[in-house]
């Protein structure tokens, strides 16, 4: 599920009853607030569902997997899961996954097989390594006239991403067959 030492997400789908989903939403919005009191809580996404959808999402990250495991005994957080309890149709679906295999999951997959790290560490690296070359291309003509921080700056925030939404998505797709070759969990 993660290691104590690095960032864990988390995704918690609800499927909310019928007729309930504004209460659900009023009790969502009154909660959201107070999450941000706990330690170790990096930051939420919440997520409606399509119009004639009754799913809901939650995305939370958390600084470590303890400090998920922490947060699933807090008393504020044990009250507002007893406070939906009746608005849902059945108990949530919880998948967690930590740092950056949340990039290699494969799409569609609601909880995916953790990658070996080194397996991960491999395409990440041939993903960087493209990345770099690319951009340096690409700034080569402003190094000389730009200020170093700058050039730096702008850099690292293209290498970042191009990581994040061009070249990890088309890398994990590519080496799904290795990274997970028995297929997603579902």
């Amino acid at each position: 599920m993660g290691t104590p030492d690095g960032p864990v997400t988390v995704v918690i789908t609800r499927a909310v009853r019928e007729g309930c989903e504004e209460a659900f939403e009023a009790a969502v919005r009154a909660w959201a607030p107070r999450i941000r009191d706990f330690p170790g809580h990096l930051g939420v996404l919440m997520l409606r569902p399509p119009p004639g959808g009754r799913e809901y999402g939650a995305i939370l990250k958390f600084r470590s997997r303890q400090d998920w495991v922490v947060f699933q005994d807090w008393p504020e957080y044990r009250q507002f899961l007893e406070d939906i309890r009746t608005l849902l149709d059945a108990d949530p679906r919880v998948d967690a996954v930590p740092g950056l295999e949340t990039w290699l999951a494969p799409l569609g997959a609601r909880m995916t097989r953790v990658p070996p790290r080194w397996k991960m560490a491999v395409v990440t690296w041939v993903g960087v390594c493209l990345v770099v070359y690319g951009v340096s291309l690409l700034l080569s003509p402003f190094a000389l006239v730009w200020p170093w921080l700058a050039g730096f700056l702008v850099g690292n925030g293209l290498v970042v991403a191009g990581l994040t939404w061009v070249v990890m998505p088309v890398l994990g797709r590519l080496f799904r067959w290795w990274l997970h070759p028995d297929g997603p969990a579902s």
